[in-house]
């Protein structure tokens, strides 16, 4: 909008109209004050002549009674030392001039004008010549009057002398006022600029925020709209950046937040946009002037130089990063379509095993409506106790007795059948609904311990599986207390199972809730053991009772990987610890780990995850054949897992 001419000559600074505003307000006190000021030294003034007056009066008495003029005019002479009074007159009771005093220098209309008259006109709100009358009375007869007439120079003087230092006190009033505004206005205009910086930037990488980058991109889509161009938008994600967070400090993940916002912007062109939307997510618009050539190269270009190493705390960390993007108006001509395409490739990202860059396909948004239904739907059977649970058994390596078995859980849809845990687990497990989920398994799992426990001597524990999201919840520890209460299972049947990435994720939280739990009579395994980069140094910082070899190191063997399968062993074994080998599938793989001194072994081999009555079974036939002693060297699992029941 434009502004006229006449109208900017015309505008004053804020400043200046709060200043004229600080003027008039001293002004008008200004003025108040003096008249104030005024009313009281003239009331003052009338009071003291009053007083003499009536003092003159009494002292007038004896001369007035006989007449006696020069007597008069001798009380009247005492007059001279009251420099307010210009004259004072003395009348007879007929109202006639008996005798008169004045003040020399007087003009003889001031000197006349002391009449009974004017004595009884004389205006309060005014600064002429006071009058005041008295009555000369002996015993109640009157002798006659007097009339003082009292000049208001020295009040006149005083007003003067007052409002020269009203004047003075209102002037450096405002001139201190006018320092105080100004400084208070750069305070203000500085202020004014850090809330503009904060409300548009991320202060700690000084990156555009997520307001800025939401305002840039519109911006940018309109220009592209009106152009006919093409606009892409990339968003990346770090990969296990809270791990970095927690193990290194906090200090160390800003560290890594600015160097990364470096790298994107050294990847990109100078008027490409890079912002930090959220914690360690950020988003990069390329154009109006992109291209899906374009933007595929400069998308795998941000994934390749994240995934390199970064300098924190003086040594080499590797964090990579995952980006999904979106180009307008190909794939949408929205832009909160293009922010959910881009979000969706992001996630295909994740899930294809991170460190990469995948471009929205029109097929995802088909996958996402299937996940935000399978969510949807996963919650109603949780409510609704429309899951199942089944059961792999756990044998010992060498007796060949069956020592446990992990709960895993199953859904059959009411429409689409059996749907896999690998597909409704992680989405379970990227929303609140995992804590539900787990919760349900947990007393579930304790239920049917209890029962398959129940009249037995030989206890058989029952593994849980626990996700990060539970294990960081509030009041964890009690929830699993009482299920063991209300089920009745001894907390020494019941095994919970934790990976190690959950418990990288938040060190802290993870040994403490972990040591609440074992106290609390609970064992502990660590699940998937030998995947994490860190699973050597931090073993001895978990307090578990056992660990469980990663399939993916069970699978070569007996052919390979026999090296750091009996590292691991030997490890375990070092630290007290019970050593579960899962994802034992052929009678060569149970033999080495039988010789390799395994403890515990699981897998299809020995029993497919199975249902409680089948379970059961096991466990009655196990009690009837009373095979709870080692024979020989060899395992007696091999037979064992050739008649092993399966679901």
């Amino acid at each position: 909008m434009k502004s006229f001419p006449v109208l900017r000559r015309f505008a004053w600074p804020r400043e200046h109209v709060n200043l004229v505003g600080v003027m008039i307000a001293l002004l008008i006190s200004s003025v108040v004050l003096l008249v104030y000021q005024a009313l009281s030294l003239r009331t003052s003034l009338t009071n003291d002549v009053s007083m003499q007056a009536s003092v003159l009066a009494e002292n007038l008495t004896a001369s007035a009674m006989f007449g006696d003029r020069d007597a008069t005019a001798e009380v009247l002479g005492s007059l001279r030392k009251v420099p307010h009074v210009e004259s004072a007159t003395v009348y007879t009771p007929d109202g006639e001039l008996f005798v008169r005093y004045t003040r020399p220098g007087l003009s003889r209309s001031e000197s006349e004008e002391g009449t009974l008259a004017n004595a009884g006109s004389s205006p309060r709100l005014s600064l002429e010549d006071i009058f005041v009358a008295a009555p000369i009375i002996h015993n109640g007869q009157l002798l006659g009057s007097i009339v003082i007439v009292a000049t208001t120079e020295a009040i006149k003087m005083q007003l003067a002398q007052y409002g020269c230092f009203l004047v003075g006190a209102s002037l450096c009033s405002v001139w201190i006022a006018s320092l105080v505004m100004r400084r208070m206005r750069e305070r203000v205009s500085r202020a004014e600029k850090d809330l503009e910086y904060l409300a548009s930037t991320d202060p700690l990488t000084d990156l555009p925020n997520r307001r800025a980058f939401y305002d840039e991109l519109k911006a940018r889509l309109h220009k592209a709209h009106a152009a006919d161009k093409r606009v892409a938008l990339m968003m990346v994600d770090l990969d296990n950046f809270k791990i970095v967070n927690d193990t290194l400090g906090h200090g160390a993940g800003d560290e890594l937040l600015k160097q990364v916002a470096d790298a994107l912007r050294n990847v990109v062109r100078p008027n490409d946009l890079v912002s930090r939307i959220g914690g360690d997510e950020f988003a990069v618009v390329i154009g109006p002037d992109a291209s899906r050539v374009r933007a595929r190269a400069t998308a795998g270009r941000i994934a390749r130089n994240l995934s390199r190493p970064f300098i924190l705390h003086g040594s080499d960390s590797v964090v990579t990063a995952s980006v999904g993007f979106s180009v307008y108006p190909e794939d949408t001509g929205e832009m909160a379509e293009l922010v959910s395409n881009a979000d969706i490739a992001l996630y295909s990202a994740k899930s294809r095993g991170k460190s990469i860059a995948v471009e929205f396909q029109s097929e995802m948004t088909a996958e996402a409506q299937r996940r935000a239904r399978i969510e949807a739907e996963l919650r109603k059977a949780v409510d609704q106790d429309g899951l199942q649970i089944v059961y792999q058994p756990q044998f010992d390596c060498l007796s060949g007795r069956l020592l446990g078995a992990e709960a895993l859980v199953r859904w059959t849809h009411p429409s689409e059948g059996p749907i896999s845990p690998a597909e409704f687990v992680p989405i379970a497990e990227n929303s609140d609904l995992i804590v539900s989920l787990g919760r349900w398994v947990l007393w579930r799992a304790c239920r049917d311990a209890a029962n398959w426990n129940a009249g037995r001597n030989a206890g058989v524990h029952v593994a849980v599986n626990i996700s990060a999201r539970q294990l960081r919840a509030e009041g964890f520890t009690n929830e699993v207390c009482d299920a063991l209460e209300k089920s009745g299972l001894p907390a020494s049947l019941l095994e919970l199972e934790l990976t190690e990435s959950q418990l990288m994720s938040n060190m802290s939280v993870g040994i403490q809730a972990m040591q609440e739990l074992r106290a609390a009579g609970v064992r502990l395994s660590l699940d998937d053991f030998g995947t994490g980069y860190s699973s050597l140094s931090y073993l001895q910082s978990f307090p578990v009772h056992s660990i469980k070899i990663d399939r993916s190191f069970i699978c070569p063997l007996p052919n390979g990987g026999q090296p750091i399968v009996t590292a691991i062993i030997s490890m375990a074994h070092s630290f007290g610890l019970l050593v579960v080998a899962e994802g034992v599938e052929y009678p060569a793989q149970l033999e080495w780990l039988c010789d390799a001194h395994c403890d515990v072994v699981q897998g299809f081999l020995t029993g497919h995850p199975m249902s409680l009555e089948q379970l059961l079974a096991i466990i009655r036939m196990e009690e009837d054949r009373g095979e709870h002693k080692r024979v020989g060297r060899r395992s007696p699992l091999r037979p064992r897992a050739q008649r092993a029941p399966t679901a």
